[in-house]
């Protein structure tokens, strides 16, 4: 970390550029951006200050493979052929490029059709599955070479760089009970392939390996995975030591420990596991027991962690011989054979916050080890502190704001602070700070929402605390009402409400701005029986104190709004009070039903590309839907649950929100649209086309914050009430959980 005037990077590039690793001699830098619309790597040479693109657009998967550098200066890119741009970064684009040319192809009296088949529980479409190739780029010579070809899901390179572990689909398999939302349908299956001489190497062919683990020893060609024999579940499987060089495959748990517990294993989690020098470490616990540890595994199983009072899973760093890792407000060290050491002061409250990297992939996420002997936190007062074998050392003063871990070493920090929106990215030695770069500065010149925390207790009975947003530079008394956001088991958490945070979905501070107050309402979920009126209950709770901790707050004035599952709840309320001047839902589903198999629009014309068939059924069965099985096992649990159902009930005025890419159905907005203007009552429906479940175009992000404004207005403030319609039942009022609205 030089110190002198920052350089620019080859400032006659399109803007946009994202940056990437820096390669093993610290000389190359890997590069991406947008290319005359085509998302492409490229590599920056530090030493000729020249930047050189690939002509290459690797895939960004969501499943685990990534760009990344080997040893060389090698660059190992997944690119699929045959497509102009990644697929992630082109999910929606490719979808309607594909529906153009079907359209196309109908109008030339070509074929036009998708099919897909399903039988045994496995659905198959007719197009082939995407091949990935793996690329190995040399940023030295320009060089490429396709490494293999192959339905590739992930891949990681040795720390030699002798071989690359590759993960590929395999055959398709069935769910198993009960549906879990985001559980693999194929077998994954593992091969090792030599850089040098290009030989395969296959793990097993009936072994299913789980996907973001693979983790090679650091000194030696050793790979560590989770694989359990195909149709055993993946509590029956195993750690594995895979000596590639010997080709000895040794299992290493043998059921003495279980990292899984007793959450579902899906494609969002992972075996935490990893090396410390040459011994594998695993987070886990004892067969049948809750609390989860560290161990070291070798002969025998030996616990690290025994003296914490709660073991985090997350390690901020990993040496040869011992682990460090931020527990109980403290740095602790910790080895085989020893009690974990305390490096931090007895009076002093530490926390580790490692800025997320948006572009990795799960496995990155979930199982990231940095190979040191120090570990970045920081104290209550927002100071950065280094802690390694010498102790603690602080870097930065206290201040306010929230702040990140970016990068760094022993001696320097690279912080990221926000405050008021504005962020800054810092370099802090405890001899001084350098401001590197700043964003949004001319947000220090806005003004946002007060917030004020409002405690209370929910339906339960349990504590709770609502966070209640006032309109900046406006008295109480000039407020235009109250909007109880919604959304069950969530919190208005800092990353929700600060200024800086691109907020592509609800964002109270730019409510709050309209001259509302909202009130991020706390709310557990509830039963489908009855959750209508759970839901009303609880926002009755937060509102009241709301009113009571901010004495003339109007909250007579109310509204309700949620996105989402919370767009759902908003609905639901609506069946079951009329305390409430209007409701807004912003992709909400209103037939859980519907929403339980009908595809998402990015799907139907590109199966082979995004076949998650039973991400929404898994949704609705067992996770936030909570429904407990398919609509035909619980038709009276769905007929509860349903909006649609409750559609007599609604009274007041509904705005409706609406996406047509949304993976919530766009038909759920028609349906409950069309059952309101069949009785008459007030309702608008307002669709956004080529968005999803959040607004990306700048018109319309901006849009939508125009029409729910315009929504509260008329009915908040200038007094414009829903007709009590005709044939309204009694239950609109009489089985209200909640006081009749005045």
């Amino acid at each position: 970390m030089s110190e002198g005037p920052p350089r620019v990077l080859q400032g006659d590039q399109p803007p946009g550029q994202v940056l990437g690793d820096w390669s093993p001699s610290g000389r190359y830098l890997s590069v991406f951006g947008f290319n005359a619309g085509r998302w492409e790597a490229g590599v920056y040479d530090i030493a000729a200050d020249r930047l050189r693109w690939t002509g290459l657009s690797p895939e960004l998967s969501f499943e685990g493979v990534r760009t990344t550098w080997m040893t060389g200066d090698r660059l190992l890119l997944p690119v699929r052929p045959g497509r102009p741009s990644a697929w992630s970064m082109r999910h929606d684009g490719y979808a309607r490029d594909d529906t153009r040319q079907r359209w196309a192809a109908r109008d030339a009296g070509r074929l036009s059709a998708t099919a897909l088949e399903t039988a045994d529980g496995v659905a198959t479409p007719d197009d082939p599955r995407p091949i990935v190739d793996l690329i190995l780029f040399d940023a030295a010579t320009g060089d490429s070479q396709t490494l293999t070809r192959g339905p590739i899901l992930d891949a990681a390179p040795s720390a030699s760089g002798r071989y690359v572990a590759v993960l590929e689909r395999g055959e398709g398999i069935a769910s198993a009970e009960p549906l879990v939302q985001l559980a693999a349908t194929w077998r994954s299956r593992l091969k090792v392939i030599s850089t040098d001489t290009g030989k395969v190497r296959t793990f097993g062919q009936d072994r299913d390996v789980a996907a973001n683990l693979l983790d090679w020893a650091p000194d030696h060609d050793r790979l560590l995975v989770w694989a359990r024999r195909d149709g055993d579940d993946w509590k029956g499987g195993d750690l594995w030591r895979w000596d590639v060089e010997g080709g000895r495959k040794t299992p290493l748990l043998q059921g003495k420990l279980d990292p899984i517990g007793i959450r579902p294993f899906d494609l969002t989690t992972a075996i935490r596991a990893t090396w410390m020098g040459d011994t594998p470490v695993i987070f886990a616990s004892l067969p049948g027991e809750a609390r989860r540890d560290w161990y070291a595994v070798g002969s025998c199983a030996v616990v690290l962690t025994a003296g914490l009072i709660q073991p985090s899973p997350n390690l901020s760093a990993v040496a040869s011989d011992h682990l460090l890792t931020v527990a109980d407000g403290a740095v602790w060290r910790v080895r085989a054979g020893q009690d974990p050491h305390r490096l931090t002061p007895l009076d002093m409250r530490l926390q580790s916050r490692i800025a997320p990297d948006v572009y990795a992939p799960q496995r990155q996420q979930l199982n990231r080890y940095p190979r040191r002997d120090w570990a970045p936190v920081f104290d209550e007062g927002g100071a950065a502190w280094i802690v390694g074998k010498a102790g603690a050392r602080r870097v930065s003063e206290p201040q306010s704001g929230a702040v990140w871990w970016v990068d760094g070493t022993a001696a320097a920090a690279i912080v990221e602070r926000r405050a008021q929106g504005v962020t800054h990215l810092v370099r802090e030695t405890g001899d001084g700070v350098v401001d590197l770069a700043v964003a949004n500065a001319d947000f220090a010149d806005l003004a946002f929402a007060q917030v004020v925390d409002v405690p209370h207790q929910d339906r339960r009975g349990q504590p709770a605390s609502s966070r209640l947003f006032l309109p900046p530079n406006r008295p109480i008394s000039a407020i235009k009402g109250v909007v109880v956001a919604v959304y069950p088991d969530s919190r208005a958490t800092s990353w929700i409400y600060d200024p800086g945070v691109f907020l592509a979905g609800l964002n109270p501070q730019v409510l709050a701005s309209t001259g509302y107050a909202v009130l991020w309402a706390a709310m557990p979920d509830a039963p489908a029986a009855g959750r209508a009126e759970a839901f009303a209950r609880n926002v009755d709770l937060a509102l009241d104190a709301a009113g009571a901790a901010v004495p003339g707050l109007p909250i007579g004035r109310s509204a309700v709004i949620g996105h989402s599952f919370g767009g759902y709840s908003a609905m639901m309320i609506a069946s079951a009070t009329r305390r409430h001047r209007a409701y807004m839902s912003w992709a909400g589903p209103s037939d859980l039903a519907v929403a339980w198999g009908e595809f998402q629009a990015t799907e139907r014309s590109a199966l082979s590309d995004n076949l998650y068939l039973l991400y929404r059924a898994g949704w609705a069965e067992t996770s936030q839907g909570g429904l407990g099985g398919p609509p035909w096992a619980k038709v009276q649990t769905y007929a509860a649950a349903n909006v649609l159902n409750r559609a007599d009930r609604i009274a007041d005025p509904l705005l409706i929100i609406a996406s047509d890419r949304d993976v919530v159905p766009m038909s759920s907005g028609e349906l409950i649209f069309s059952s309101l203007h069949r009785q008459g009552k007030p309702a608008r429906l307002v669709t956004y086309w080529g968005e999803g479940h959040w607004n990306y175009s700048p018109a319309n992000m901006i849009d939508v914050y125009r029409e729910i404004e315009l929504w509260l207005d008329c009915y908040l403030v200038n007094g414009t009430s829903a007709p009590q319609p005709p044939d309204a039942p009694a239950s609109c009022g009489a089985n209200s959980p909640s006081p009749p609205r005045p």
